[in-house]
């Protein structure tokens, strides 16, 4: 029996679990996978390692920061790039409109002057009209949207948002057209990678003693009972159930949920990347460590160099790219993974980032799970599966768990909720 029963062995799980033996309480984690590490993790090919796409650790937050001190760190000034038709502008491009010709800029500073008064209500769409202009959000942000979201913007909510898109002035916007040499206005000033073994080495030193118990993957939960129920046909009973599990496939595991709220949960979905990942012999690929691209008939959103993180993750003298499609259930992935392979060597020839013959290596994967949607209606929908999460007094943690937009320092946050538990110190 464990007295703390985690599902999931990724960041959330392990914080959890970490955070339960320094107060002196036994946790079991169960992890589906052969290893720990979710979305953290990596894979090698030939000599190459990639990680599950872009990872890079940053945080204000204490706890977060304690554990990166821990290991061995890159420091990166984030530098992001955008691709559109052959032109490379700075992120973000509403405050970096120097490279478009004249009359472009002209029409799209026009639009920004122009654009809608702000309100407290409306879709996403309305939000980006809002604060860019016209002219900008459709160019820019919106065809992002289908891209990266897989749906139109006027199908998102705006809870989302925060801080993750740069509200500039007129002043920036003007500045920006007028010259390259603009100051950064990212949303973070420095981020971090591990020098040396893939990002998922930031979780070492939390692993160490716990209890990880690989490929256990829950298929049945009994909260009356309190016991859940593993593919190999064992059974674990708890005092106490926490988990990071995604939350639709959580209810649909717990026996006697009501018909209101598997078709509540049912109501949620996330978007999924298909993953190509290049090794090259190549000493350089392109110019930058990450770039996002608008072009309709590119299939990747967004791209970034896995070598420019560390050099550790590629063969001396050699570099790597990684290109990152969404597709979801309201936009399927319609290109076998070998088309999509061709596709994305002919769009980075296109891009001048590669020659063909430089490809050392190459790998085409499915990630299920990359981006909870915020589509309208889906926080209500969230709400009553959360809610009866907490009937069945179960814990849930992590981006999938809560069903959150959260970073790898938010679900290492949400992990330590476990300190909230019963008796915890």
């Amino acid at each position: 029996m464990a007295e703390i029963l985690i599902l999931g062995g990724g960041m959330a799980g392990i914080s959890a679990a970490y955070h339960a033996r320094r107060a002196g309480r036994e946790a079991v984690i169960w992890e589906a996978r052969d290893r720990y590490g979710g979305l953290l993790d990596h894979f090698h090919k030939g000599g190459y390692r990639f990680d599950n796409a872009v990872h890079f650790a940053f945080s204000n937050n204490a706890p977060y920061g304690e554990v990166l001190q821990k290991t061995d760190l890159i420091s990166h000034r984030p530098e992001p790039y955008n691709y559109e038709e052959g032109r490379w502008l700075k992120h973000p491009v509403q405050n970096n409109l120097y490279p478009l010709p004249a009359e472009e800029k002209v029409e799209a500073i026009k639009s920004f002057v122009e654009r809608p008064a702000r309100s407290d209500g409306g879709d996403y769409r309305q939000w980006l009209y809002e604060q860019f202009g016209k002219v900008i959000a459709e160019r820019f942000p919106a065809r992002y949207t289908e891209k990266y979201w897989t749906v139109p913007p006027e199908k998102l909510s705006t809870d989302w948002i925060g801080n993750r898109l740069y509200r500039p002035s007129l002043e920036e916007v003007l500045f920006g057209a007028m010259t390259g040499r603009t100051p950064a206005t990212y949303y973070l000033p420095e981020m971090f990678y591990p020098r040396r073994g893939g990002f998922r080495t930031i979780l070492d030193p939390l692993v160490r003693d716990l209890d990880l118990r690989t490929g256990k993957e829950a298929i049945r939960i009994v909260p009356k009972q309190k016991f859940v129920e593993s593919r190999d046909g064992s059974r674990e009973y708890y005092d106490y159930l926490v988990s990071s599990v995604p939350l639709p496939e959580m209810v649909e595991m717990i026996e006697g949920a009501p018909k209101r709220v598997r078709e509540a949960a049912s109501g949620l979905w996330a978007t999924s990347i298909a993953l190509v990942s290049l090794g090259l012999r190549a000493p350089e690929a392109g110019d930058h460590l990450w770039f996002y691209i608008y072009d309709r008939d590119i299939l990747p959103a967004r791209v970034h160099a896995p070598y420019r993180k560390s050099p550790d993750n590629v063969p001396p003298g050699s570099s790597s790219l990684q290109f990152e499609t969404y597709f979801s259930r309201h936009k399927p992935l319609e290109l076998s993974m070998e088309a999509l392979l061709e596709h994305v060597i002919e769009a980075a020839q296109k891009m001048r980032l590669l020659s063909p013959a430089d490809i050392a290596v190459t790998d085409c994967r499915i990630l299920p799970y990359a981006n909870v949607v915020f589509d309208q209606g889906m926080t209500a929908k969230r709400r009553v599966a959360l809610n009866f999460l907490k009937e069945n007094e179960i814990m849930p943690m992590g981006r999938f768990g809560e069903w959150d937009y959260l970073w790898c320092d938010q679900c290492f946050l949400s992990g330590k909720k476990v300190e909230n538990l019963p008796g915890m110190l």
